[in-house]
């Protein structure tokens, strides 16, 4: 297994896998001497995606390491010394001055960046409620869901029909309860794109995980062709540059 990099300063390179460049540098607009220099921990998951969704719509500079979660990466040493349930993503930010940050879990990394940031997440009232929920819909059932169905439909190795008619129904629940909210407003916390959108677009693009088809949720397609239109939810996809989840 590779070494992974410890926390520092970004620089520019290309990431191309295994034995080759360590990571790949992202432009942010704006910035100055004091900004934190950002770092992610990830690979071509659902979860690293959010945050590098995020990261990509706020205009943030960052640099993205790859941890392969195929060649159990996120159990190596460096990586449990940033998180030590060995999980990505990690988004860790060097200040001047100060002890580095060190975040994970993908939805407390999102709220992180929203509230300090001021974007995607109302600051108060009923905006926030709302769009809070339905972050807690996409955290506790769209994401696990969907990961399960994966689980049981391409990966398990004994894979018994009733465990995966199970694991799929609960996701084609969910998928009418988004497609149902997504018939009333344009975006699951209301009018604007919040922290939920982003954190449900990655796992609404792997449907075929669980065996779903948009063309079955009109609304839900009309929504997640929204986002794709979007340029910092396409970059963040494509983070780190050539990873590939098989």
């Amino acid at each position: 297994m590779r070494h992974l990099p410890h926390p520092g300063p970004p620089h520019k390179g290309a990431y191309k896998g295994e034995g080759e460049a360590e990571g790949t540098h992202r432009e942010g607009r704006g910035g100055g001497p004091f900004d934190p220099v950002r770092r992610l921990y990830g690979w071509a998951t659902p979860n690293s995606q959010r945050v590098s969704i995020m990261l990509e719509e706020l205009g943030l500079a960052y640099t993205a390491h790859g941890v392969n979660i195929r060649a159990r990466e996120q159990f190596a040493p460096e990586i449990l010394a940033l998180n030590p349930y060995g999980k990505i993503p990690i988004l860790v930010e060097t200040r001047e001055n100060a002890a580095p940050l060190v975040l994970f879990e993908s939805g407390a990394i999102l709220l992180y960046l929203a509230e300090n940031h001021g974007r995607f997440l109302p600051g108060q009232g009923d905006g926030r409620a709302t769009a809070l929920s339905w972050l807690m819909v996409v955290l506790t059932s769209l994401g696990p869901f969907t990961g399960q169905a994966h689980h049981w439909t391409e990966l398990a190795a004994d894979s018994p029909d009733v465990a995966q008619t199970h694991a799929v129904a609960l996701v084609s629940r969910v998928y009418r309860l988004l497609d149902a909210r997504l018939a009333q407003v344009p975006h699951l916390g209301g009018d604007a794109c919040s922290i939920a959108d982003i954190a449900a677009y990655p796992w609404v693009a792997r449907h075929g995980w669980a065996r779903q088809r948009l063309d079955d949720f009109p609304a839900l397609a009309a929504w997640f062709a929204r986002l794709t239109a979007r340029p910092g939810v396409r970059a963040g996809m494509a983070v780190p540059a050539g990873a590939i989840l098989e």
